[in-house]
């Protein structure tokens, strides 16, 4: 029966005829008392008394002796010994061991250690004395008692032992750490070394210590190096050095590689608008210049709308580094910002300027007067010259012709199968006897220009009769020997090229008509000379064609030769331009003809300056051409041009627009002066280089300081608040105007300014931790500054119940610990 237990059991399933049993299937440790009982033919008899209780367990002897007992290592006064375990432990557990010694030829042992004191198998034996021979053996014991021990052969003396520092190689066969951005890394180093090295962390050129960032934890036997929460700025290789001064080296380097793995950084800039439309734009960058330790997976594209924060998506999933941003509205200005991504997370931004959706040219210039040429019954030919220099900035795609019959106000398109490209056209499905004329127009990506001048009316016939009279034959000039005629192309040239024409002449009282010119004149101007002084004289104009000589046009009125005194005028014809537009760099040409008897002088001015030194002027009797070479802004504005002689005088105004960068803008004024921050003020630019100001870039420098620094680069407002100004310190500012073609020259304050304040409380002062004899502080940064970058915190403190602070200490950071309290 089981001493817990009221319950008998019976131990043997059949009788025996033994006196004696052995007894299984008990529970080790438990206790039990047996009872028996005899058995005959007639039953079974009573029960012996019960035996007295016996507990079930194993006999226990003593331990055997431990085993390897050596020398692991030695100092002047101390051994550290070393063994394994006894193979048999007797039955029981080991429960501590007995360490003794004895010194040369004694041979009486003395117990070193205390009662159970050694509980693990090794040992430090201290106290010793130097140059002393030792012998030693240890003894194991449970709970039966102490076993026999394992006794050192060869004595040992107590020395310093010196052994060269030596890096585990098992740990230096791995050379490098991976870890994601935000982890702790732990470099954990074992090292052997007598006596224990000096451990040295260093990465690049800088020596590691420990900081916030990095902990290092050195043993006797190995160092641990712990980065905290690591950036991608902490990747690279560190180097280990451990040093004794021992050996050939005297020191031992080992080199390890961190590398963080996160999200890139944002794709180099700038971000490249490389063409602008009204309805996208093509937008192009470079890729980061550090990937975050992945491979680049793609780039997402967003944009905004400049009149509103919330950004939209474009594309999420760009593979190549140029993008064409589809679907935008016309005439509104956008940004854009486009981040990379790789498998760890998206990179921070990186941003365009602003830019309008709108077409970078316009609609082109109106082409040639149309000719008309191979007139048949029901068709003829026109030709046009494409516009000269006014293409619009874009390839012209094609020309719109047009046709008017005499009789009607309405315009009708020429009807083709194909788009007219060339510049000239075949016109068929005419009505004989019809007069037509045509204008033409031409289109590009921007639309359709304006049209070019009408042609002549042209008659639809078979091309076999000479010209009609040419158009109003005027007198231009006169002398005492001289006439000069002018006249215009007759409006019918009989369906075939006007060859030239003939002049004729008769005293204004006879009618008796000469030929003047010997040869056909082909222009349609000519002077007759040699006349008799203040003669009458009636003149006449033929042309002619392959058919011969048309119709002729008579002078209304005799002409008398004599000397005109005419006041000067000034000849503008269809291709007059009073404003020209030019780029920086390139040349102004300015031509004007003129007319005037006696021959006018020729004057050119700038109505707001002076003419520039560059300014070339070329004058004749009849003309003067005004040109600057590489013109830039200050060659803007107008410029007058005016003939004068004794009858009087003419002038005329061209506007000339220089596209350039901006000039720079109107004075600069301050106000809110304060510690750190001052308000600028100006006036826009009064030249704006021919485009919109986008924006203004303000600079400062301390007046001590040659380099400026930019402090804001996209300032749309002619005002501007600048901040973080170093207390006490004098600056200059400036401010310089930006367009389409760049960034103007600046306006430079000429006195320093100094603005001076001291910086507001630090907020929130909280403990973070506390010991018996320390805490830990922080606190947010004050919300204003004074105008000057925060160098650093003084912490001070006082006791309960005192009136005086001292000073616990200073720190650049938002924490500290204040210790020895």
């Amino acid at each position: 029966r089981d001493k817990k237990s009221l319950s008998w059991f019976k131990v043997t399933k059949e009788t025996i005829r033994d006196t004696r049993q052995k007894v299984t299937g008990l529970v080790e440790n438990s206790e039990y008392h047996f009872r028996v009982c005899a058995v005959n033919a007639a039953g079974q008899g009573p029960f012996s008394e019960a035996s007295d209780f016996y507990k079930a367990a194993d006999p226990i002897d003593k331990p055997g002796s431990p085993t390897k007992l050596k020398v692991v290592d030695t100092t002047k006064t101390s051994v550290t010994l070393g063994w394994i375990k006894p193979v048999y432990d007797g039955g029981s557990q080991i429960t501590s061991y007995v360490v003794e010694k004895r010194e040369g030829e004694d041979q009486e042992w003395t117990v070193v250690s205390t009662k159970g004191e050694v509980r693990t198998t090794e040992y430090v034996v201290s106290h010793l004395q130097p140059s002393i021979n030792y012998y030693f053996r240890v003894s194991a014991i449970n709970c039966a008692g102490q076993g026999e021990p394992i006794e050192m052969t060869e004595p040992i003396q107590a020395k310093d032992i010196l052994v060269a520092p030596e890096i585990d190689l098992d740990v230096a066969l791995r050379t490098s750490v991976v870890a994601k951005a935000g982890e702790d890394v732990e470099i954990m180093i074992p090292f052997k070394g007598r006596p224990p090295p000096t451990v040295t962390w260093r990465k690049g050129d800088k020596n590691l210590g420990a900081d916030e960032r990095y902990i290092i934890q050195n043993t006797e036997s190995s160092t641990l190096l712990t980065i905290a929460q690591v950036t991608r700025n902490d990747t690279g290789k560190y180097v280990l050095t451990i040093e004794n001064g021992v050996g050939e080296a005297k020191s031992k380097s080992f080199t390890i590689t961190v590398i963080t793995l996160g999200p890139p950084c944002k794709p180099k800039a700038p971000l490249r608008i490389d063409e602008v439309k009204a309805d996208s734009v093509v937008l192009s960058w470079e890729p980061p210049e550090d990937d975050g330790g992945g491979e680049i997976t793609g780039y997402s594209i967003e944009k905004r709308e400049t009149s509103q924060m919330n950004w939209k998506l474009v594309c999420s999933s760009a593979a190549r580094t140029t993008f064409k941003v589809p679907n935008l509205v016309k005439d509104v200005e956008y940004q854009f910002r486009v981040r990379a991504e790789n498998r760890y997370g998206v990179s921070p931004p990186l941003l365009s300027a602003d830019v309008v959706a709108k077409h970078q040219f316009r609609t082109p210039g109106a082409p040639g007067k149309p000719v008309v040429y191979n007139i048949t019954a029901d068709g003829m030919t026109i030709s046009w010259d494409a516009p000269v220099y006014d293409d619009g900035g874009s390839e012209i795609n094609e020309y719109i012709l047009e046709r008017r019959e005499k009789k009607s106000m309405r315009w009708v398109k020429v009807s083709s199968k194909r788009p007219i490209t060339e510049n000239r056209h075949r016109v068929t499905g005419l009505i004989e006897g019809n007069e037509y004329e045509f204008h033409v127009m031409a289109e590009n990506a921007a639309g359709v220009g304006p049209p070019s001048d009408v042609s002549k009316l042209i008659k639809c016939r078979e091309p076999v009769s000479p010209p009609s009279a040419p158009n109003v034959v005027k007198v231009t000039d006169t002398s005492k020997t001289s006439v000069s005629l002018e006249w215009t192309k007759p409006v019918f040239d009989g369906g075939m090229e006007i060859i030239g024409y003939i002049i004729e002449m008769c005293k204004a009282d006879l009618e008796a008509w000469q030929k003047v010119n010997a040869e056909t004149v082909l222009a349609t101007k000519y002077t007759v000379v040699d006349l008799e002084a203040g003669e009458h004289y009636k003149f006449r104009v033929s042309a002619i064609n392959g058919a011969g000589k048309g119709e002729s046009c008579e002078v209304t009125a005799s002409v008398q030769t004599v000397d005109r005194l005419s006041a000067p005028e000034i000849d503008i014809d269809a291709n007059f331009k009073q404003t020209h537009i030019v780029r920086a760099g390139a040349s102004i040409r300015l031509f004007i003809a003129f007319s005037g008897r006696p021959v006018p002088t020729a004057v050119w001015s700038k109505a707001d300056a002076n003419l520039s030194l560059r300014a070339d002027i070329q004058t004749t009797d009849s003309f003067s051409t005004l040109t600057v070479e590489e013109c830039n802004r200050n060659d803007a504005g107008k410029y007058v041009f005016t003939v004068e002689n004794n009858s009087g005088s003419k002038s005329i105004t061209f506007t000339v627009k220089v596209l350039d960068t901006p000039g720079p803008p109107g004075p600069i004024t301050f106000k809110d002066v304060t510690r750190g921050s001052i308000t600028l003020m100006w006036d826009a630019p009064a030249l704006d280089g021919g485009s919109r100001i986008h924006h203004y870039i303000v600079e400062k420098r301390e007046a001590s300081r040659r380099s400026w620094q930019v402090v804001h680069s996209k300032c749309t407002r002619q005002i501007f608040k600048i901040t973080d100004l170093a207390e006490g310190v004098a600056y200059y500012y400036r401010v310089a105007a930006e367009n389409e073609y760049g960034v103007g020259e600046p306006y430079e304050l000429t006195e320093p300014v100094v603005a001076t304040e001291e910086p507001a409380p630090p907020k929130r002062l909280d403990i973070v931790d506390t010991t018996k004899s320390s805490v830990v502080l922080s606190w947010l940064k004050p919300d204003h500054d004074g105008g000057s970058r925060i160098t650093g915190y003084l912490l001070e403190m006082k006791q309960k119940g005192s009136d005086t602070w001292i000073e616990a200490g200073r720190t650049k950071q938002l924490t500290f610990t204040v210790e020895g309290l």
